[in-house]
């Protein structure tokens, strides 16, 4: 592949193959060569940088570092495929004994306080490789631009920022619950490279901008004299904004995208106008839209560019909705009646503008909206009001007729990620970041024999294959190359490498191994948990591919359909692979390179019962930490909290859970004070109490209860302890307090004599009292909790007069309350109705309303009637359902002989119907008894 004219191996023949995007040539050449030999040299010695050999100009050097840059991206992140990168990849691997050993050394030479990057990155080398080379640039001056022959001069500080942000991004693992690449990068620990990313963002603006804090933005020189153009100035600020999102600063992001719009002179306002969003919708209401107007200048210049440009015309398909409810896209009313108010407060170049006939706007225009966006969602939580702010930025972008195909991507991800939270446009949403992940895998994707792991294959792949098929046979697919969901893009409709790496630095694009993440947890919110574990399976995410298994076999147990089942088996099988040797064997420490005995999805734990994994795997903790989980064993916690040297906190989170159990502590708190440790167990009720997810707090009034006992104990102990303290120290100027028979005595006085650190006793009397209060606030029929409430009211310092008034009154209530009698027998002459929720009110009302009208030969049936009424002291309910189960036991045994055909005689000659009969006359003639004896009873009372 290398360069058969000496033209092109100069440095501006290089940069012009840069700017052109071919960067394989680039990195084919001899200057290239001698550097890449010299880096991998580096990575077999450990040295930390490879130094430019004196062969090689420090300008070609530069331009070869942009050039392995650049392929780097456009394999992991843009696209299209790096066509013919396998003698690339064969001069990295010289020096190695394999690919495998060769990424490896880079992942160990980018480790960053010990976080390493996603472990299978494509094509990492050419990262590591770019980084190497830039760093060890020491003669050529880091404000000069660098000859690039590109649209954004850039200098050699600039250049090792956008090494350093890609370096962080890098970091970002692609299992962080499925949150969007922006939020994701907030969450990484690295502060060296945080303080590296830092000083570069100062470094590089102090070179565009001076050194001054007030210095003006619109200057076009800079403080050493070189001239930058605007729109290099405000692709800086967009980056800048992008890479302080990445570090968490919304306050510096606001202020870099704030720049960046005035230098730019953009225009834009999030507004309302009237318009329909519904098909059936009659009347238009106010409706949220982004307003936007590029500079003049900026929107003639992008339009003689882009004169003739067809590749800034493709770019992916943007997917329909096709709801029978909501509208493609907001139908807006033609006139602005009616908004001259809001039309007020809009700028000056924003008022004349319709909401859907808007100019075009300027590529930087459009990274500016969509990084405001990004601004919005980053740092605003998950609501609908979020989502509804957010959403319009992006559609502004998407309705675009000239956009760049990684803007456009970016915005259609932005509309995605938000469509997935609504019920309507969910579908929509989750297909359009397949669409979107389809597109960017298969344009990344190499096909299998290209692929540096075929080594061992290469000298077979170049052999032609002859195959002979019929007229109407159709050729089978090829099973190597990439598949899409969708119908894959024709080549006229993708955009070249250097047209979707134009913007690619101030956007913040997901790498692909992160994206395809983002769909798997898209798949499964929407409950495709099939596609979610193929996706997590392919990205080689075990600890996701675990969680996958044992969430579809949780969900077998709720549906009861056998789908999932074994799932939970089979995640503890991964998730020991990926801990332990195999069982009875000595496996090999890397387990992605032994050999299974089945599929990875269906292996046990059985399988891997052997001992741990030394050294362990990088993502070690957590694993231990899911294992701990799936079978609920807190040592695998532990583990985790010793291997990540006292730094996971997933690991003491999951210790913590086995401590918030209230049951667990209460019990505590039981055994505690059943020992005589008063003080132990009011801390284990209190942390019961705290632990409690309910509002109440702790098992009801329980716990708050027996906390008042256990702080009474403590008081008690306490005041015990000062006794025999002030009988000790014999003190001849202050005489021991005598306590009263209830062992209450003048604790204030032996507190201000002892000079220990213990407890004010009245202090401790007075969150006893509090917790019966709780307890008897939380339940109020409860005579016990109101009797200790009174006992320790009355015995405070002085007596807490309102809690005792209050606490007799609740206890005559108590006891002036009727006693509900079981047998019947009550003072009072009214019908007893059960209170309400509870089994006997529910089972009563059943028997009136459902069984009564339906009662028609089953004379027993009345009996039962009867004998609630009786219960509920409905006497005369009870007298009429009585004599009604008579009459019945009188008719249907009469009637039974004439039903089935004389084979059973009537009462007057069957003993049986006789019995029936005499029983319910019994019944009726004791009823009718008892009614007339409680009548009489209550005249006699009235």
């Amino acid at each position: 592949m290398a360069d058969a004219q000496p033209s092109t191996a100069t440095p501006q023949g290089l940069a012009a193959k840069v700017a052109a995007g071919s960067y394989v040539k680039v990195l084919s050449s001899e200057p290239a060569k001698t550097l890449i030999k010299a880096f991998t040299q580096s990575l077999k010695t450990a040295t930390p940088q490879a130094e430019p050999t004196t062969h090689t100009d420090e300008q070609e050097s530069l331009t070869i570092a942009v050039a392995a840059l650049n392929a780097f991206l456009q394999s992991n992140v843009t696209g299209p495929v790096l066509e013919n990168a396998r003698p690339v990849t064969d001069l990295f691997v010289a020096g190695h004994a394999d690919v495998k050993t060769l990424r490896r050394a880079c992942l160990v030479d980018l480790q960053v306080d010990g976080v390493a990057p996603y472990a299978h990155i494509p094509h990492i080398e050419l990262f590591a490789f770019a980084r190497r080379v830039a760093a060890a640039v020491t003669t050529l001056s880091e404000t000069a631009p660098l000859a690039l022959h590109a649209a954004t001069t850039i200098s050699l500080s600039w250049l090792r920022l956008r090494l350093a942000v890609w370096h962080y991004r890098l970091l970002a693992q692609p299992s962080l619950s499925g949150a969007s690449f922006a939020k994701t990068s907030q969450w990484i620990d690295v502060p060296s490279l945080a303080e590296t990313v830092t000083a570069s963002l100062g470094r590089v603006r102090r070179q565009l901008f001076g050194d001054g804090h007030d210095d003006d933005v619109w200057a076009l020189a800079s403080a050493e004299g070189v001239a930058w153009a605007r729109q290099d100035k405000v692709q800086f600020l967009l980056e800048a904004a992008n890479a302080w999102i990445m570090l968490g600063r919304d306050d510096k992001a606001r202020e870099a995208l704030g720049e960046a719009t005035r230098l730019n002179r953009f225009e834009f306002a999030l507004s309302g106008a009237l318009g329909k969003r519904t098909r059936f919708q009659e009347k238009s209401i106010s409706q949220l839209v982004v307003l936007a107007r590029s500079a003049t200048h900026e929107t003639e210049d992008t339009v003689t560019a882009d004169e003739g440009d067809a590749d800034v015309e493709a770019k992916p398909d943007a997917l329909a909705l096709n709801d029978d409810t909501l509208l493609e896209k907001i139908d807006f009313s033609d006139g602005r009646d009616g908004d001259a108010a809001q039309s007020a407060s809009l700028p000056a170049a924003l008022v004349d503008i319709m909401p859907d006939e808007q100019p075009q706007l300027a590529p930087l225009d459009q990274i500016i909206l969509l990084t405001e966006a990004t601004l919005k969602d980053s740092f605003s939580p998950v609501d609908t009001l979020t989502s509804e702010e957010v959403l319009p930025y992006a559609v502004r972008v998407v309705s675009e007729k000239s956009t760049n195909w990684q803007i456009y991507t970016q915005a259609l991800l932005v509309r995605s990620r938000i469509e997935m939270h609504r019920s309507r446009t969910i579908e929509r949403g989750v297909l359009q970041m397949q669409a979107v992940v389809d597109q960017v895998v298969v344009d990344t994707e190499q096909p299998a024999e290209a692929k540096a792991e075929d080594e061992e294959k290469k000298d077979d792949a170049d052999v032609p294959a002859i195959a002979v098929t019929a007229p109407d046979q159709v050729p089978e697919p090829d099973a190597d190359k990439p598949t899409t969901f969708f119908r894959a893009a024709d080549a006229s409709d993708s955009a070249p490498a250097h047209v979707r790496l134009q913007y690619i630095h101030a956007l913040a694009s997901p790498p692909r191994w992160h994206l395809e993440s983002e769909l798997a947890y898209s798949w499964a919110h929407v409950g495709s948990l099939v596609s979610a574990l193929e996706i997590f399976k392919r990205l080689r995410l075990w600890a996701e591919v675990a969680l996958c298994l044992a969430t579809a076999a949780a969900a077998s147990h709720d549906d009861e359909s056998g789908r999932g089942s074994g799932g939970e088996e089979k995640a503890k099988g991964i998730m020991r692979w990926r801990l332990f040797h195999a069982t009875g064997t000595t496996s090999p420490v890397d387990p992605d390179v032994e050999d299974l005995p089945d599929d990875v999805v269906h292996l046990t734990p059985a399988h891997f019962s052997g001992p741990e994994r030394s050294p362990a795997v990088p993502n070690a903790p957590r694993l231990f930490c899911i294992l701990g989980d799936l079978e609920q064993d807190p040592s695998h916690y532990l583990r985790a909290w010793e291997i990540s040297n006292h730094r996971f906190a997933r690991a003491q989170k999951s210790l913590g859970d086995n401590r918030l159990s209230p049951e667990l502590w209460s019990r505590l708190g039981d055994i505690d004070l059943r020992l005589g440790r008063p003080g132990d167990a009011a801390e284990a009720y209190r942390r019961a109490i705290a632990a409690a997810g309910d509002p109440i707090g702790g098992e009801d009034a329980r716990t708050w209860s027996n906390l008042g006992s256990a702080l009474w104990s403590q008081y008690l102990q306490v005041i015990d302890d000062l006794r025999a303290e002030l009988k000790d120290a014999k003190l001849e100027d202050a005489p021991v307090p005598v306590l009263a028979d209830d062992e209450e005595g003048d604790a204030t006085a032996a507190t201000k004599e002892s000079k220990k650190t213990q407890q004010d006793p009245e202090v401790i009397l007075a969150q006893s009292l509090a917790a019966y209060k709780r307890g008897a606030t939380l339940s109020q029929d409860n005579w016990r909790i109101w009797d200790n409430v009174l006992t320790l009211a009355t015995r405070s310092h002085p007596p807490a007069y309102t809690d005792v008034l209050h606490a007799l009154r609740a206890l005559d209530a108590l006891i002036s309350q009727p006693k509900q009698d079981m047998d019947g027998s009550s003072s009072t002459t009214g019908v007893y109705e059960p209170p309400r929720g509870t089994l006997a009110r529910a089972v009563a009302f059943f028997l009136e309303d459902a069984v009564v009208p339906l009662i028609t030969t089953r004379s027993e049936l009345w009996e039962i009637v009867a004998r609630v009424r009786a219960w509920r002291r409905d006497y005369k309910g009870a007298v009429d359902a009585a004599e009604k189960g008579w009459r019945t036991a009188m008719g249907s045994a009469s009637a039974l002989g004439a039903s089935d055909g004389g084979t059973a005689k009537s009462w007057l000659e069957d003993e049986e119907a006789w019995g029936e009969v005499v029983s319910r006359t019994d019944e009726l003639v004791g009823g009718k008894a008892r009614s007339a004896v409680l009548e009489r009873l209550a005249e006699g009372l009235a």
